[in-house]
């Protein structure tokens, strides 16, 4: 099932992927502000919105880019690969943007500002967890509840909140972030610049034509929500993110290697042990890169075309957690093979192992995905992420 590095070429160097390689050092230059004062600096913010890059799962029809999915991983690769918490704060507004695609391209053009010159300058946030309530209001609902873990809230212009209907079903609604209350609780060991704070709303009316039900067809048209399960398409980011942070502190550990370690006057790259742990993490990330690539090339037609296989989406889910997974191992390799210096922080090793510790508790990493990836691969049925 190999396929041609020509065939990956499209997505590496897609124009939104250049866009993000082109803000590395202007986002590497701010990394250590982004992780002492736990937020992404509005300067970032505002170049990655004008490139386009927080509105790449919003549908053509509303102005967006509908990028495909292999497009997604690299932006968020690459943007991981300068600093962990600004590819986070992307990679959750393009996963959430998925949602938003359920509005109609109307309603959703007009709330975001589709039409206006360059397009959208929206950045869409939230939460799929249930954790408001519903009152009823003439021509809609009065919402009330706190969302937590809202990445990248701070900077958002729009809120997915979720709550049960007044049938006890699921449903969305996309709201103003100043709608609601910024609560400051986010202090964790890694991705500490995310600002991944609580969001709170008391009674705020959300009209009916901005909610729509879980189970409702998505209005977007586009092979992106023609999979069965969204999450699958959404997570493919997560799996960018893991390898790109990966990456990114193996070329580091790679710049620094010819240092001595403390109590050690050999260079890193002098010692055996370290070259066996580099070289074995080298592969293991380089490995899930690749599967990720190929699975998704080659599920996409069958996508595209409207029948979507479960096998192959079951080996695009494989991908998409085996790639967190193997990058963390990857990076906890490199971590104990490091010596003393591993856990200084004048090195960006002790950093992206943190970021990877934390990224993995995602729902994209849960051991349940890879439960899901291998049933369709036995013949069972398919299973939707919980």
């Amino acid at each position: 099932m190999a396929q041609s590095p020509s065939v990956f070429a499209q997505y590496e160097d897609h124009p939104l992927v250049e866009a993000a390689r082109e803000l590395q050092p202007m986002i590497r230059a701010c990394a250590d502000e982004i992780e002492e004062t736990g937020s992404v600096p509005r300067e970032i913010i505002e170049a990655l919105t004008a490139r386009g890059l927080y509105r790449l799962n919003l549908p053509a029809r509303s102005y967006g880019e509908q990028a495909h999915p292999l497009v997604v991983f690299h932006v968020i690769e690459a943007l991981a690969h300068a600093d962990a918490s600004t590819a986070w704060v992307v990679m959750i507004a393009t996963e959430v943007s998925l949602l938003a695609a359920y509005l109609p391209n109307p309603v959703l053009s007009q709330m975001i500002g589709g039409e206006e010159p360059g397009g959208p300058s929206c950045r869409i946030v939230g939460s799929s967890r249930v954790m408001t309530t519903a009152e009823p209001d003439e021509s809609g609902y009065r919402l009330s509840g706190r969302l937590n873990f809202v990445s990248g809230v701070e900077h958002a212009t729009y809120i997915v909140a979720t709550f049960l209907d007044f049938e006890d079903r699921v449903r969305f609604a996309l709201l103003p972030q100043r709608a609601g209350t910024i609560i400051e609780t986010w202090d964790a060991m890694g991705l500490r610049g995310t600002g991944s704070h609580d969001w709170e709303v008391d009674r705020a009316f959300v009209q009916n034509a901005h909610t729509w039900a879980a189970l409702d067809p998505p209005c977007a048209e586009g092979p992106q929500w023609n999979v069965p399960d969204r999450s699958l398409v959404a997570w493919i980011a997560n799996a960018g993110h893991a390898v790109g942070t990966a990456q990114g502190a193996l070329d580091d550990l790679a710049e620094v290697a010819s240092e001595s370690t403390t109590g050690d006057t050999a260079a890193l790259r002098e010692r055996e042990p370290f070259r066996l742990a580099f070289a074995r993490a080298q592969a293991e990330v380089s490995a899930a890169r690749a599967f990720v690539q190929e699975a998704w090339t080659t599920a996409w037609p069958s996508i595209e075309q409207g029948t979507p296989d479960t096998r192959l989406l079951g080996r695009c889910r494989l991908a998409n957690v085996h790639a967190v997974h193997a990058c963390v191992d990857a990076i906890e390799l490199l971590f104990r093979a490091g010596g003393t210096k591993a856990a200084r922080r004048t090195w960006t090793l002790e950093r992206r192992w943190r970021d990877l510790q934390t990224a993995r508790q995602h729902g994209a990493a849960l051991e349940w995905n890879f439960d899901a990836g291998v049933g369709p691969l036995l013949g069972m049925e398919a299973r939707r992420s919980r």
